[in-house]
């Protein structure tokens, strides 16, 4: 008997403890509390200040056309409305042909003819809509169209200066915390037509629609402005400087000028790729720039030059920035190089050769590339080469001291 009911005891001894927890209740509450706001890092943000409200802004750039030249610009521009504003701007022209600031012209840009004023206003349409929906502060990134005048200081055609009218669209946006970058293509009338050559065809200031011409400017340079010092976070993360790159083709963005009787362009392509894991790489590239005119007198004239250019470049300081995490093995960064070309100048009229020059060319350069995001890159230089005769290669016929810069796309 007692050892029937020992281990139902011993049971009930058991369950009671299983029993009295099935009695327990669990409750549930809710608290309320206060986030606070997070603005997560937006890259496009970073390398381009869309959230810096920016009042004024001072421009100093390299500008390149193809209708008045290459040269530099200073410009003054003030935001009156979030989607207007007026600007002011002195053009410094250095050189109407060839590709680049030829510093042994620079004192000419004193002179009147070579020197621009300009007034104009910028209408930026999607300004107000960008703000009402927090996606920009009021500045001055972003598209406009602009409507501007300029005219030259002192005479340049036949005892006129020259003035142009201008309708443009364009693209215009800070960079990081001191740039700026600026493209643009529209309709300019250019009063007398740009004539380059003195010819018998006498100037004048009367309404022509053979003065029309479809053109793009482009400048890049340094911006200075009523904002603060902004901090971008670590560079790399926003350039992605911290990627591979071992080569890649360049394509610049080109300049063009479309006219009845006055085409003219500047087109440039490269490529680039790593020697092995050292610090240098090899740059090929070929640069164009051809003006096709006809006169009054139907007289057709066909001018260009063509360039070939194989580079060899050291990124002297890309090891000590791999080692520090500054950096990547790519293809970015200061750099010195030393470069060979061929060079061939050539004058046409009416289909028949006039003149043709072939030059080798070599010489010294440093200069700063870097690739932006994924898709574009920015590479400027100065440049000191030496010219010869085709029969001798040796002898330096003459140097040329030359600045660039050029911004364009990268695959």
């Amino acid at each position: 008997m007692l050892k029937t009911f020992t281990p139902i005891l011993l049971f009930t001894l058991l369950a009671m403890p299983l029993r009295a927890q099935d009695t327990t209740s669990i409750t549930f509450s809710e608290e309320a509390i206060k986030l606070e706001d997070q603005r997560f890092v937006d890259r496009y943000e970073n390398v381009f200040m869309t959230k810096i409200p920016t009042k004024r802004i001072f421009k100093l750039g390299y500008t390149a056309t193809a209708y008045k030249g290459i040269g530099l610009t200073a410009a003054f521009e003030y935001k009156v409305f979030p989607f207007l504003s007026f600007e002011a701007a002195i053009y410094s022209r250095t050189a109407h042909e060839g590709d680049g600031i030829y510093l042994e012209r620079v004192f000419r840009q004193l002179s009147g003819r070579n020197l621009f004023a300009s007034a104009g206003s910028r209408w930026y349409p999607n300004m107000t809509r960008r703000i009402a929906r927090q996606q920009s502060a009021n500045n001055f990134t972003g598209s406009y169209v602009s409507l501007l005048y300029e005219r030259s200081l002192g005479a340049i055609q036949y005892g006129h200066v020259r003035d142009h009218f201008s309708l443009t669209y364009g693209f215009q946006s800070r960079f990081l915390t001191s740039g700026f970058l600026d493209f643009s293509l529209g309709l300019y009338y250019l009063r007398p037509h740009v004539e380059w050559y003195p010819s018998s065809t006498p100037a004048t200031i009367e309404f022509r629609v053979n003065n029309l011409v479809f053109a793009s400017r482009s400048l890049i340079g340094l911006a200075f402005g009523d904002w603060g010092r902004t901090n971008i976070g670590p560079l790399c993360d926003v350039l992605h400087c911290d990627y591979l790159v071992r080569q890649h083709f360049k394509v610049r963005l080109p300049e063009v000028n479309i006219g009845l009787r006055n085409q003219s362009f500047r087109v440039e392509i490269g490529y680039e790729r790593k020697v092995g894991n050292s610090p240098f790489s090899l740059n090929l590239n070929i640069r164009n720039g051809t003006e096709r005119s006809k006169s009054y007198f139907d007289i057709l004239t066909l001018l260009g030059r063509t360039e070939v250019q194989a580079q060899l470049r050291y990124y002297y300081l890309q090891k000590s920035q791999v080692r520090t995490g500054k950096a990547s093995d790519n293809l970015s960064g200061l750099y010195v190089g030393a470069h060979f070309g061929y060079r061939w100048d050539y004058e046409r009229y009416n289909g028949r050769e006039k003149y043709s020059s072939r030059s080798p060319v070599a010489g010294i350069s440093i200069g700063y590339q870097q690739r932006l995001f994924h898709k574009l890159y920015f590479d400027s230089a100065v440049s000191l080469s030496g010219f010869s005769y085709v029969k001798n290669v040796v002898k330096v016929r003459y140097d040329e001291l030359n600045a660039r810069a050029g911004v364009g796309f990268a695959f």
